[in-house]
């Protein structure tokens, strides 16, 4: 099923009307190249690229024209996981005019994130549960794959100090206490303490529910661009939230979340895990609230994602919606 394009897609909403056109001009023409019709195609979810899918094949085309190598690496690493991840074949990858591109297969499934609100709840918790599977494959994996992936990367600052004034910035935008940034920086501390000794995996990244596929059951897992070596808690964090927060840190799914409660009392590091569960956390939400600080948060359609609140919470002495895990 396509779907028509508007003038200016939802997703493109808050990007340069005119560098929207350029990038689904580009992604025609590379579409073209593999005998497809973008025309035909339907838009799926993402923010840092942008993506069309339909007729067999997917494309994903950066928003931004500049070259970094990083989707050459996420390639890399893609052809190198293992099938039972179910990241679809890799068709042609490339640039043009500057911006990287990669084409890959249709998977036949819907985008996680569009069918959660029609899932049982009893559905819910076996995405979740199979959400971690596929991740795990690559956790697994990681004697092979970690020469393709960096130590920093995604919302993971590459040192305490990075990530220390990326919590300055956002504390005074949001003017937080001086309780409130103590406590943050002393919640970074830990984390960066803790992360290097601990065991280091190949985390997914940006696990989140509009990065796998369902059709009936998670049947793929998708874009690695974030993937990063560290400790298993970067993916536990996002497997959290994503089972039980909503985009406007107000309501919960109680269910969804029990099972991500689990799994993280399981899999978490049984010295440091806590620390580092809440410390990947904290990082993940100050990356999202420098990219919503940067936005017109006043306009409308800022109000159903609110990662403001959530940091605000996971701050508070019972850790927001992280304080089962760290009872």
């Amino acid at each position: 099923m396509t779907e028509p394009e508007a003038e200016t897609h939802r997703l493109d909403e808050h990007r340069n009307r005119t560098e929207a056109a350029v990038v689904r001009s580009l992604a025609a023409q590379v579409v073209a190249q593999h005998g497809g019709d973008l025309s035909g195609m339907r838009r799926a979810l993402g923010y840092s690229n942008a993506t069309w899918v339909g007729g067999g094949l997917a494309v994903r085309i950066a928003n931004a024209s500049v070259v970094d190598a990083g989707m050459a690496a996420e390639v890399a690493l893609v052809r190198a996981l293992p099938p039972e991840v179910g990241h679809p074949r890799i068709l042609g990858v490339g640039a043009i005019e500057g911006h990287e591109w990669i084409v890959t297969e249709e998977v036949r499934g819907q985008n996680l994130y569009e069918a959660w609100i029609m899932l049982t709840p009893e559905e819910r918790r076996r995405a979740i549960r199979q959400l971690w599977a596929r991740v795990r494959v690559v956790h697994d994996a990681t004697p092979s794959l970690r020469v393709l992936v960096g130590s920093h990367a995604g919302f993971i600052p590459a040192t305490a100090d990075d990530a220390a004034a990326a919590a300055d910035r956002v504390s005074a935008a949001l003017g937080l206490t001086d309780v409130q940034r103590s406590r943050c920086h002393e919640i970074i501390g830990d984390y960066y303490r803790a992360a290097p000794v601990v065991e280091q995996v190949v985390n997914h990244g940006d696990l989140a529910l509009m990065n796998a596929l369902w059709d009936g059951e998670v049947v793929a897992l998708l874009d690695f661009e974030f993937a990063v070596l560290g400790p298993i808690e970067i993916d536990l964090c996002r497997l959290v939230c994503e089972a039980l927060v909503s985009e406007d840190g107000q309501r919960t799914d109680k269910d969804a979340g029990a099972v991500a409660f689990a799994i993280a009392a399981r899999d978490r590091d049984p010295v440091h895990g806590r620390a580092l569960l809440q410390g990947a956390a904290v990082l993940d939400q100050l990356r999202d609230l420098e990219i919503w600080l940067a936005g017109n948060r006043t306009e409308d359609q800022f109000e159903d994602w609110r990662p403001d609140r959530l940091l605000i919470g996971l701050l508070d002495a019972d850790g927001g919606y992280l304080a089962p895990a760290l009872t």
